[in-house]
Parts: C-alpha cells; structure tokens; sequence
C-alpha cells in the first residue's frame, strides 16, 4: 500500500520522484546531470575555478573551487561532497547551495568530483575525496585557503564520504577537520532503524533504493575498512564539531539521528535540525524559503554562531 505523506508544499513537486530502483537510469541520468553542469553558476559575489587532481591510483578527478570575487586574505575552507548514492554525478544545485553557504559564511569551498560506482566501487570515491583534501592542503595558499582551518560537508552519500574523510583524516594525518556538516548523511550499512522499515516508498529516496544502494557501493567488499564506511560502531573519538540535518519522511532519518546521539555520548559539540514535512534530497529546492532556511542555518554553523536550539 502506498502512503500518504503529509509534505511541506514548497516540497511537493518532489513527490513526482519515486522510484523502486534506479540502475537502469544511472547511465542516461549521469550524462544529462554531467550535461546540466555546464551551466552550473555560483551566487553573485562568487566564483568558479575548475582544476584536474591525481585522485585515488592516480586517476584524474575534477574539483571546483568556489571563491569570493573579491578577497585579499586566506579564507577558511569547506570540502563539499555530493550526494548520489555513490553512483550519480552531483547538479547544478550543489553548486549554488554550496556558493550561497561559501558567500554567507566567508568560506571558500572545494566541490568534488569523485568517481562513482559501481564502475568505482568502495573505497574509490572515499579515497579520492581524501584525496582532494590533501590537494587543499597541499595547494592552500593558491587556493586561498586557510590549510590549518578547512571544513568537510556533504549531502546524503556525500555525507557519508565527509564522515570517512574526517576518520582518515584523524588517522592518517593524526589531524582534526574544523567542522562537519552533513544533511541527511548515509550513515549505517545494517539498514535497521524503525525510518528504514516504514518508508518503502517515500519521494526522492527509499529503503528499497538504499539496500540497492548498499549492495552497489560494497559489491566488491570492505576491505577490512568497514568502519569508514558504516559509522554507527566506528571509533569516533576526537571528532570534530558537527552540524547535522535530517528529514521527516526519509528511511535514513533515524540513523542520522543514532549518529548525533553518538557523537553527543562522547561529548561532541553536536548542532541538530530536524526538519518536518520534509523528504530527502529537498536541497533541490533551492528556490524555497524551506531552503533559505537550511542555507542560513548552515552558515551559522560555519561562522560559529548558530544557536543550539532549532527555530
């Protein structure tokens, strides 16, 4: 039986998006989202630079940095990893939320371009965003960056990504991330939570495309790196601080929620907002005053600001 769900009607033109399983449009929908990118443009006030990185082995991978027009110090910086599900290319939408973040919040931000699965299987694209970390570091002062002050945020997929950079991070480096901003992360791989159960078919995103999801990211195995994949039994101490968004009706709501109360057991200075009548992916709005919202809240965050109750 289907569900009705009682959706924030800047959101409903959502709904449209439902799906069972996506495979057999990945191909057709990365060309066009690849297509779509051409056009993507920062906010008034940013811009784009486009560069080619050694990724993981040493295959090339794109980034963007989005900077100021005008700025004649080194900004704080933000790795930003789009969401996906670790196999569809990121839109136009990443790009402007992400600018609209950087503009508010005096950042300048890397947006990546990892590879995806199932062609690039786990840990590929985790390894390449790593990798773009170090490039930050490594590249900091022609980027404008801060290096001892960067950031790592990222949407749905992304945002499990961001979290595996910031435990590589930690235990390569031996380094602290700044912040972590991650809105409706992919968090568990055991996929057992009460959201996971019930919302077999809410828009955009579902359990039934998250065990897909799953089976697709893992097809080749953990290699003995499960816990930077799948975080809810990992060893997140010395974590940094963290900003999490969730969504009412999305099947990863509650894992999202465990991981705050995680981080939050270990003393983690945790920011939460969790949103109602909202459904995944909802940063493609980004028209919307739900979305002006996020992007306000977001940029507190960054700038240290933010107050710990929602509004």
């Amino acid at each position: 039986m289907i569900m009705t769900y009682d959706i924030d009607k800047e959101l409903r033109i959502l709904k449209a998006l439902t799906y069972e399983k996506f495979s057999k449009r990945r191909r057709i929908t990365n060309i066009l989202m690849n297509f779509s990118m051409i056009f993507a443009k920062p906010v008034k006030g940013m811009k784009i630079k486009k560069y080619s990185i050694k990724g993981y082995r040493d295959h090339r991978i794109k980034v963007y940095l989005i900077k100021h027009r005008k700025q004649n110090n080194l900004k704080k910086g933000l790795l930003y990893l789009h969401g996906g599900s670790f196999q569809l290319e990121g839109t136009p939408f990443h790009i402007r939320n992400l600018s609209k973040i950087a503009l508010n919040s005096g950042y300048n931000a890397v947006y990546v371009k990892y590879k995806l699965a199932p062609k690039y299987a786990f840990p590929e694209g985790l390894e390449d965003s790593y990798k773009a970390y170090i490039w930050i570091k490594e590249n900091a002062d022609k980027l404008n960056i801060d290096k001892n002050s960067i950031a790592v945020g990222g949407d749905s997929a992304g945002g499990n990504l961001a979290i595996g950079v910031t435990l590589l991070v930690r235990d390569r480096l031996k380094e602290k991330v700044n912040k972590v901003l991650l809105f409706y992360p992919v968090i568990d791989h055991r996929q057992v939570t009460n959201s996971i159960k019930i919302y077999t078919d809410t828009p955009v995103w579902n359990s039934l495309l998250n065990k897909d999801m799953w089976e697709t990211y893992l097809i080749n195995g953990d290699f003995g790196m499960i816990e930077y994949a799948s975080f809810i039994n990992s060893n997140l101490r010395d974590f940094p601080e963290t900003y999490i968004e969730t969504a009412e009706y999305d099947c990863l709501r509650d894992e999202g929620i465990l991981f705050a109360e995680r981080l939050k057991s270990l003393n983690v200075k945790v920011y939460e907002r969790h949103t109602k009548h909202s459904v995944h992916g909802y940063d493609g709005v980004f028209y919307s005053k739900f979305m002006k919202r996020r992007i306000k809240d977001r940029s507190a965050f960054l700038l240290g600001v933010l107050n710990d109750e929602e509004n």
